[in-house]
């Protein structure tokens, strides 16, 4: 790998910047090639690999200049209908792509990689109906006409102790690489020495409309073994000639044969007649920097809350003072102008959704090919944004759902016509906004999940008993396919079957304070919906305490909060539930669910009553007192606490305490209820009594089984570990 000599780490840094959105772009466009042929879309893709061509070629770096080139050049006779898009074009340009994220990889890893760049350039050559062609060049000199401006030039550079020099020099390798050969050749005289004038010039480079010879004046203090040893040392690039310029008989003659009036090349000072570039309206920003900006918003928020609660104090203290009452007004003021500041870099740090929905067709489109299913894999909510920290951690979730969906949803070809469906299956990905979560479903039109094989596939493989399974719902038989070992196939292959999949899913999710869900209908498909909150940096929280620990319990999580009286409370199987309306919830002492204490509480006080929802489960949460709702800053733990049960963060309030953040998903996970209607009626409590023993029965296996993998991953771990 040879960069040019004097590209420094940001240049790298910009490049492969830039070099990944026009990827992106590549790799979007073509996938939607394939199913719609516009001038619109074959001209973005071209001015995409044009752009990377160009910027690899400044870069000194040829590999991926050559690829780009050999791409363009198809997607030049895309433009120009020479060539029609067909699957083999198709899968031409994303191997091109293929080799071009290679290549940036290369630039990353600083390792040299392996490519056959002759493979990939027949393959295209292929696609255009061509055979590799002889130059027709005849190896002339291209000419430059001599002109005022350009002696005035001349005239310039000999005046300040310059050398001035004709320059020939012809691209002695393949036709195809001619422009990139005499872009570099260009650049690199421009950048070594005043170039005055040259045929062919830049612009007629970037269009291609040159041969494989070149001709230059220059303006050099260095020898013309120097300079021809520039030349050489361009790949491709012999027959150079350079002798000293004759300025006196130029006001006369012309270099070389007169052809067409030469463009005069800026240096790199410009000109002062030149049009001056617009300025930019974007910057680019390293994320760290935004992440040390968003600490420092974080305590400034802390901080507003303390200023709010001083003043509310001081106020109540000393109620007809000024300065009591110009503090109030300065707090005020501060309170409003961090919270715009805090709104206004909320949305620098938001991202849209498609970031990463981008890469999914590429994916989707290739694992179609290798199952033999068609699908139409239909985005939605691709503008949807999101905190770019959410977005880190929902790319591997989707990609589990999607190849979930292909692989086990949708039925194949021929199942699909034989059920009376379309041969081509439809996956749909969507997002959108729902009050502070994002919503993010997979949904699809294949054969659904069926209960009975889930319960067959757990009994089989030992993970639940056949009595239990003879109690489950089809709901609850669904359910079970988020934990660890739950699948249906009977050999794993490369794209699923080892049934990790929807583990990882679940596991990911809830690490984030989300929450995901299935819906099944057998022969019609599946939804999976995964709700997750807009930013972990904040969350708008409900505070409590609890065995003098100070809790927040978040709101997107809060149904709403109660008081109960003791009669109000009733036991059932040996579980503390209450009636909510049509609803018996389970009831759970927010200490004892965390392991802060053993929860035992004075059963002759009211409670006040915490109820959250996840999905379709409830709980209702006792605690000691309920504080005023507040927007508190999420600080992590640290790897040194080590997984504390049921909390996921902490934050630290405007007096300095530290108060605990819930994960409301996990702690329901394991003592919440489904919703379940309650049955006023009290000759109809036994039935309701049976129902609930029969469902704490199978919460209690539920937590065996739990039990059961953990010792397992333990155990694997330990394994692994000692082969190590």
């Amino acid at each position: 790998m040879q960069l040019a000599d004097d590209i420094t780490s940001e240049d790298l840094k910009v490049f492969l910047e830039e070099a990944e959105e026009q990827l992106q772009l590549l790799d979007d466009e073509v996938i939607r090639l394939e199913k719609e042929t516009t001038e619109e879309g074959l001209a973005g893709i071209f001015r995409a690999a044009h752009t990377l061509k160009g910027s690899s070629a400044m870069l000194g770096y040829t590999a991926m200049t050559e690829v780009a080139h050999a791409m363009e050049s198809l997607l030049d006779k895309l433009r120009n209908q020479e060539v029609s898009v067909t699957s083999q074009v198709v899968d031409a340009l994303l191997h091109s792509l293929d080799v071009l994220r290679v290549l940036t990889d290369e630039l990353i890893d600083e390792q040299g990689v392996e490519v056959d760049f002759a493979s990939l350039v027949a393959e295209l050559e292929a696609c255009m109906g061509i055979e590799a062609t002889e130059s027709t060049d005849d190896g002339a000199s291209a000419s430059i006409s001599i002109t005022d401006e350009i002696l005035s030039d001349i005239t310039t550079s000999l005046a300040s102790g310059e050398t001035v020099y004709q320059i020939n020099a012809a691209v002695t390798g393949d036709e195809m690489f001619a422009s990139i050969r005499l872009f570099q050749l260009t650049t690199e005289l421009s950048d070594t020495a005043r170039l005055i004038a040259a045929n062919p010039t830049l612009d007629d480079i970037q269009a291609e409309a040159n041969g494989k010879s070149f001709t230059a004046i220059v303006g050099s203090d260095k020898s013309i073994d120097d300079l021809t040893q520039l030349a050489l040392a361009v790949q491709d690039i012999g027959d150079v000639s350079i002798t000293p310029f004759d300025a006196d008989s130029a006001k006369a003659t012309q270099v070389a044969a007169p052809v067409a009036a030469a463009q005069v090349v800026p240096t790199a000072g410009g000109s002062a007649d030149a049009p001056k570039k617009a300025a930019a309206t974007t910057v680019r920003i390293d994320v760290d920097r935004l992440d040390n900006l968003m600490n420092l918003i974080g305590e400034l928020v802390i901080d507003r809350t303390r200023l709010q609660q001083i003043g509310r104090s001081l106020a109540a203290k000393y109620k007809a003072d000024e300065l009591i009452e110009s503090l109030g007004k300065t707090s005020s003021h501060v309170v409003k102008v961090v919270n715009d500041l805090q709104e206004d870099f909320m949305k620098v740090r938001m991202l849209p959704v498609g970031t990463v929905f981008s890469s999914f067709p590429r994916m989707m489109r290739d694992l179609s090919k290798s199952l033999d299913k068609p699908i139409d894999l239909q985005i939605e909510g691709g503008d949807t944004e999101i905190d770019r920290t959410v977005i880190e951690k929902i790319r591997d979730p989707l990609v589990h759902m999607l190849r979930n969906a292909l692989d086990h949803g949708l039925e194949s070809k021929e199942d699909r016509v034989a059920a009376g469906k379309p041969e081509e299956g439809v996956i749909k990905l969507s997002a959108f906004h729902e009050q502070n979560h994002i919503v993010l479903t997979v949904e699809d039109d294949g054969a659904g999940i069926h209960p009975e094989k889930i319960k067959a596939s757990f009994v089989k493989k030992g993970l639940i008993t056949e009595e239990t399974a003879s109690r489950l719902t089809d709901a609850e038989a669904v359910e079970l396919i988020w934990m660890a070992g739950a699948s249906t196939k009977e050999q794993a292959t490369e794209v699923s079957g080892r049934g990790v999949g929807m583990d990882i899913v679940k596991s990911n999710i809830e690490a984030i304070n989300g929450f995901v869900e299935v819906e099944s209908t057998v022969g019609k498909g599946s939804i999976f919906t995964a709700r997750l909150p807009l930013t972990l940096a904040t969350v708008q929280s409900i505070l409590v305490e609890t065995d003098g620990t100070l809790c927040a319990v978040p709101l997107a999580y809060v149904l709403e909060a109660v008081k109960l009286k003791p009669s109000e409370i009733s036991t059932i199987s040996g579980r503390e539930v209450f009636r909510l309306r049509d609803d018996v919830i389970p009831l759970i002492s927010l200490s004892e669910a965390t392991g802060l204490t053993d929860g035992k509480r004075d059963m002759e006080e009211e409670l006040h009553v915490v109820v959250a929802r996840v999905g379709d489960r409830l709980a209702g949460f006792a605690v000691d007192e309920l504080n005023e709702p507040q927007e508190i800053v999420v600080k992590s733990l640290g790897e040194y606490v080590g997984g504390a049960r049921g909390v996921s963060g902490a934050s630290i309030l405007g007096d300095g305490r530290v108060v605990l953040i819930m994960d409301i998903p996990t702690l329901i996970s394991g003592v919440g209820m489904r919703s379940r209607k309650a049955t006023i009626a009290d000759e109809q409590q036994d039935d309701l009594e049976s129902e609930l023993k029969e469902i704490e029965e199978l919460e209690n296996e539920l937590k065996e089984i739990q039990e059961l993998r953990e010792l397992e991953a333990a155990r694997t771990s330990e394994q692994v570990e000692d082969a190590a």
